[in-house]
């Protein structure tokens, strides 16, 4: 989520952004607690890395699909444009939303949870029901296409 929020800031969703994310192990390595600070993804005493296969894939598919998951987001959020959400929602929504829409292999009720919990850990009171309402959507118009 950190790298998306970045590349969102920025505007910048260029191979060389990413290389510089990954090269700034500040931003995103760290012991994960409770009191550890936003954006710790990974244990670096107990020798984690991060899970740079799904990062590259999240990245490629933000880059490449971004107008498409925006457009999901925006139908499913019925009253709420991406352009009027905050970035915080925004970036976790587009996350989940790539996995609930280009990702089989993680399950629609794990991706939406840990977007959820993403929203209740970095963004405002009410960015978890937000988040898990427009996502919901998503998972039950994704499924019922499917079907």
């Amino acid at each position: 989520m950190r790298i998306v929020f970045q590349m969102m800031s920025t505007g910048d969703f260029s191979d060389a952004a990413r290389d510089a994310f990954l090269a700034d192990t500040s931003l995103y390595i760290g012991n994960v607690r409770e009191d550890a600070p936003p954006g710790c993804i990974f244990d670096e005493a107990a020798d984690e890395a991060p899970d740079l296969p799904y990062l590259n894939w999240a990245f490629a598919c933000l880059r490449d699909h971004l107008g498409e998951i925006d457009c999901v987001i925006s139908q499913a959020s019925e009253k709420w444009s991406v352009k009027r959400m905050g970035i915080v929602d925004l970036a976790i929504l587009r996350l989940a939303a790539s996995e609930l829409l280009y990702m089989e292999d993680i399950d629609d009720s794990i991706s939406v949870n840990e977007a959820v919990l993403m929203a209740h850990k970095y963004g405002s009171e009410k960015s978890p029901a937000f988040v898990n309402g427009i996502l919901g959507a998503i998972a039950r118009a994704n499924n019922g296409a499917g079907a």
